[in-house]
């Protein structure tokens, strides 16, 4: 339920996607790869997406949703564009809920992945699941 409207903010990133996702006053709290930090209502959070996502939409190619009493667990796979070059990404979203509309959104991402080093995690550390 949850994974679809997420699925539409990433590879839309546009403040209709956002409006549709969030409560107006909802928190994004976001880890990655050494940072963390937040923004907070529609216009800050739209503003992320624009910039996570300034060369390009995402294409999520991976989406699972683990439902909740509070709202959602989502794992996302996405690929996009990183400094010019293909990327791929993996994000674990803790999504909670009230009133049908996320308050607050907990993101962890392994951060982009180059070509490069997705091939070697393929070679060096083989997956037993997708």
């Amino acid at each position: 339920m949850y994974a679809e409207k997420l699925r539409a903010a990433l590879e839309n990133a546009d403040a209709a996607s956002i409006a549709g996702l969030y409560a107006p006053d909802a928190l994004l709290d976001a880890n990655v790869p050494v940072w963390r930090f937040q923004r907070k209502g529609h216009d800050e959070i739209a503003e992320q997406y624009g910039e996570w996502f300034a060369e390009g939409p995402a294409e999520v190619v991976g989406l699972r949703e683990w439902p909740a009493p509070w709202g959602a667990v989502v794992e996302v796979e996405q690929r996009g564009i990183e400094n010019g070059a293909p990327a791929y990404s993996r994000n674990l979203h803790a999504l909670f809920v009230e009133d049908g509309m996320v308050v607050r959104h907990i993101m962890y991402c392994s951060g982009p992945w180059n070509e490069a080093l997705e091939a070697r995690q393929k070679l060096e550390a083989p997956m037993y699941e997708p």
